[in-house]
């Protein structure tokens, strides 16, 4: 664990950082670890539970139904297996654990945070505070190489993400946050110079009683001309069809929603744009906005599908939709050409 929390319970307990030994889309595995003030025998101050969540596809992890040791009987057996990596994750952070805590009693005012330390961090601070010794590395720097080389790792990193989790359906706890975090990849879904303007952004459509506001996922805004457009995140296991009909698909009801979610903020955003420019620090234009739906996965539709998915999204004239897939693809790409061509420029 890069960083560990320690918050307090009582005054002589606090809740550790759980260790996540596995994590799948239905099946969570983790120690939660507790901090107590053992004056008998201060190394032993740490104790925990281990913790098995399960749940639907669709559903979050809770904790609905408990069974602990009390509610073993007498002849029984309760087996849990780890695996190697499992067992690895939980030697890991129990190290970490009786490191940071054995031989400390519990801090019950304030909430503590631990920061794993980074070396080379400490060795790039020591280089700040000595000009000529950062002089004389600097001199030893190709600047340009260094920047490809970060940009290059970046997109790895990020092409990796992606990939790994195109069978991710988590929205809100996943795609929304991963997107923020690298905001400048959305970019990549429009011709001109966008810059990110917000996220979660409220868009108009609230009557008197502060009911009903639209909120937009992602807001991004032309460099050039000021021009806003809207991004709608949603996964990509969304269907894009629901069945057949006649010689062609039917689109799914969600997707078709999301559609007439993106036009209902394009029209609040339009109607309440005088109000929300003079409550908005940043200026910003709503010329014809242009909406993107960022939704499913297109390559493994069939080559029918594919031609009706294409017929029908070059149809609308403001909408649109981009596959998980075809963002990556864009990705993959943009890291071709870092790796390939060595006069690119450094990613902003």
């Amino acid at each position: 664990m890069a960083e560990i929390k320690a918050t307090p319970e009582s005054y002589r307990t606090s809740l550790l950082s759980p260790i996540i030994l596995s994590e799948s889309q239905h099946v969570q595995i983790s120690f939660e670890g507790k901090q107590v003030d053992n004056h008998a025998d201060t190394n032993r101050n740490i104790k925990g539970k281990l913790i098995i969540r399960k749940k639907a596809k669709s559903d979050s992890f809770t904790d609905q139904d408990k069974f602990s040791k009390k509610d073993v009987r007498i002849h029984d057996l309760v087996e849990i297996d780890l695996d190697t990596s499992e067992t690895y994750e939980l030697g890991k952070g129990l190290y970490n654990y009786f490191r940071l805590f054995s031989g400390k009693l519990t801090n019950p005012y304030a909430e503590v945070t631990y920061v794993e330390k980074d070396e080379q961090a400490d060795r790039l601070k020591a280089l700040l505070e000595n000009n000529e010794g950062l002089l004389s590395v600097l001199e030893q720097i190709d600047t340009h190489t260094l920047n490809t080389a970060l940009n290059i790792s970046n997109l790895k990193r990020i092409q990796d993400t992606m990939q790994k989790n195109l069978t991710n359906d988590q929205e809100a706890a996943f795609w929304q946050p991963f997107f923020e975090a690298n905001a400048w990849i959305l970019s990549q879904l429009f011709h001109a110079p966008v810059m990110f303007f917000k996220g979660k952004r409220y868009v108009g459509g609230k009557g008197l009683d502060n009911h009903g506001g639209q909120l937009t996922d992602f807001i991004y805004k032309n460099d050039m001309t000021d021009n806003v457009a809207l991004i709608e995140i949603k996964s990509p296991v969304k269907q894009i069809f629901d069945k057949t009909y006649r010689q062609t698909f039917r689109f799914s009801t969600e997707l078709t929603g999301c559609i007439s979610q993106l036009l209902l903020q394009k029209d609040e955003l339009n109607k309440g744009y005088s109000d929300l420019l003079r409550n908005t620090d940043e200026y910003f234009r709503v010329n014809n906005i242009s909406c993107v739906l960022l939704y499913g996965t297109v390559n493994n539709l069939s080559k029918a599908e594919k031609d009706a998915f294409e017929n029908f999204r070059n149809e609308l004239r403001s909408i649109h939709i981009i596959g998980f897939d075809e963002l990556l693809a864009r990705v993959t790409n943009l890291l071709a050409l870092f790796e390939n061509q060595p006069d690119t420029p450094e990613l902003k």
